[in-house]
C-alpha cells in the first residue's frame, strides 16, 4: 500500500487513514494505536489509555458531530438551562 505524503504524516501524527477495501470502509491506524484500542500488546494485554488519548478521541467526535455549530453553545451551560437561573434567549 502507498501512502500520499499527506496520509504518511497523518500516521505519524497518530490520526487514522479511511481507506477502502474493495468496496468495504476501512480505517489505517498506527500498531501502537491498534494494540491500545483492541488491548493487545505482543499477545498480552495492555490497558494502558492515556489521558491524552481520551481527549484527542474526545475532540475528533465533537468536531465529527457538529460541536463547532454555534446552535450547540446552550450545552456549554446546560445546569442554569435546567435550572432556570440564566436566560438563553438569543
Amino acid at each position: 500500500m502507498k501512502l500520499t505524503k499527506e496520509q504518511a504524516e497523518a500516521i505519524s501524527r497518530g490520526e487514522e487513514i479511511p481507506v477502502d477495501v474493495e468496496g468495504t470502509e476501512c480505517v489505517l491506524v498506527r500498531k501502537d494505536i491498534y494494540a491500545k484500542i483492541s488491548g493487545d500488546v505482543s499477545k498480552g494485554r495492555s490497558d494502558e489509555v492515556t489521558e491524552e488519548d481520551l481527549r484527542r478521541q474526545l475532540v475528533r467526535s465533537c468536531e465529527s458531530s457538529d460541536w463547532n455549530d454555534p446552535a450547540m453553545d446552550i450545552y456549554n451551560d446546560y445546569e442554569s438551562v435546567i435550572t432556570g437561573t440564566k436566560n438563553h434567549a438569543r
